[in-house]
């Protein structure tokens, strides 16, 4: 996850942490915290970010192809860690339920440790998706925009017609506690 997301990271000017790193050589590592070496952990990172939201006609004045947004769900899981099976995200889920989500050919997830990317996949059947073509917000976490700009780089995938539909996903709290999933499509 971490090598795929820093070479990923490559083609995106915002990156804080790019570059070809061998997996064998990251899992060489030494431990951060344990089990967490430092490239399962997303940088922490200044910054900010806008998404512009459109409709009809003003939408299609604004860009070529937009992002239409067909679907967004948010839900929360109890913040008791101890309450519930830290190994499940029942609240991505039900808010991917809630957005409509079916499949997409792309999918930007807000996930600041390398463990929890492979649990949303998992959990979303993501299995055989783009991930993260952006390198993730193991490249750049600036702290309370990461969810947006991850919905920004979806619409991007859209409005380039590098994706037919996208997935953004957003979190915060401890241990996946809240998640918002946004489901965009493209109509030329």
């Amino acid at each position: 996850v971490a090598a795929r997301s820093r070479t990923d990271g490559k083609a995106n000017p915002n990156a804080q942490v790019t570059g070809d790193f061998d997996p064998d050589d990251l899992l060489a590592d030494t431990y951060l915290a344990d089990p967490l070496r430092k490239h399962d952990c997303a940088p922490i990172t200044d910054g900010a970010a806008a998404v512009i939201l459109a409709a009809g006609d003003r939408a299609r004045e604004l860009s070529e192809r937009p992002a239409w947004i067909t679907g967004i769900g948010h839900r929360v899981d109890s913040a008791n860690l101890g309450g519930r099976d830290l190994t499940k995200s029942p609240s991505t889920v039900a808010a991917a339920r809630d957005a409509g989500f079916t499949g997409v050919d792309v999918a930007e997830l807000h996930a600041p440790f390398t463990h929890q990317e492979i649990l949303l996949r998992q959990e979303l059947g993501l299995n055989g998706t783009r991930i993260n073509p952006s390198g993730g917000v193991l490249c750049g976490n600036p702290m309370f925009a990461a969810g947006l700009i991850r919905i920004g780089e979806a619409a991007r995938q859209v409005s380039t017609g590098q994706a037919d539909r996208a997935l953004a996903h957003a979190t915060s709290g401890p241990a996946l506690q809240q998640n918002l999933v946004c489901v965009m499509e493209g109509r030329d």
